[in-house]
């Protein structure tokens, strides 16, 4: 199921859609491109926390041609349901989803690969779905077995390789960071805001949804101390049922 606040950002992407599309144009703009940069390199994105992963397949719809990669992150025994609705939803994410992961490789690697056809080559989309535990991170993955690794696969295999090599490293960068009910529990603040110290660069923007009643303050607080910014979206962008109540999308940015 979807949680109130993971709703509630649906419903947002939903109903203002050139905004958000704006808003990451914008950042594409930070990068030095445009929508019609030749050979650009698009927006990679992350979530965190998918949960059933219908947030992705939202952004993913209203992001074509300017999201190159997402990356939709859980723990492990939500991959499955997170894929199923991914493939589930072929016909917002991509005209043609093709799964490149074997049954063994999902075993041995907890990680699905999902490659999405866009209606050119400048508008594909690459949705990896991996396990992400917040603020877990290795000093650095073996070059020698990642390249093995590689070698036996295809290029698709191959990228998701590099990328899990990167994420498991935290050496991967997004552009837009979001989730929603990801700070609940005080115990889940110090690992998430972990997360995105290694996944942010400078100008990522990271959009989270919460419940004020139970994200206490000092997940702020604790957000600040770590170098961050953070600003609430405006209550006339939430639908009815979210306004002036303890719903909240909130907007975060590194100082």
């Amino acid at each position: 199921g979807l949680w109130s606040t993971g709703m509630a950002m649906a419903k947002y992407f939903q109903n203002h859609t050139s905004e958000v599309r704006h808003n990451l144009e914008t950042l594409l703009l930070l990068k030095g491109e445009t929508t019609t940069t030749k050979q650009k390199s698009g927006l990679s994105v992350l979530e965190l926390g998918s949960g059933n992963g219908f947030l992705s397949v939202c952004l993913a719809a209203l992001g074509k041609g300017i999201i190159k990669d997402l990356v939709v992150t859980d723990m492990a025994d939500h991959l499955a349901l997170m894929e199923k609705t991914l493939q589930e939803n072929k016909h917002l994410v991509g005209d043609c989803i093709n799964n490149n992961t074997n049954d063994t490789m999902k075993q041995n690697d907890r990680t699905s690969y999902v490659h999405s056809l866009g209606h050119d080559d400048d508008d594909d989309m690459c949705v990896a779905v991996m396990e992400h535990r917040w603020g877990e991170f290795v000093e650095k993955v073996d070059d020698c077995h990642n390249m093995q690794q590689q070698q036996q696969h295809n290029e698709s295999h191959s990228i998701i390789s590099s990328l899990e090599k990167h994420m498991k490293e935290g050496t991967k960068k997004f552009d837009f960071i979001f989730g929603s009910d990801l700070a609940y529990r005080d115990y889940l603040h110090e690992p998430l805001i972990a997360s995105l110290v290694q996944f942010s660069h400078p100008n990522t923007v990271t959009l989270i949804g919460v419940t004020m009643s139970d994200t206490k303050p000092k997940f702020f607080t604790s957000l600040v101390n770590a170098g961050f910014r953070y600003d609430r979206l405006a209550d006339h962008l939430m639908e009815p049922e979210f306004r002036g109540t303890t719903f909240g999308l909130i907007a975060i940015q590194k100082r």
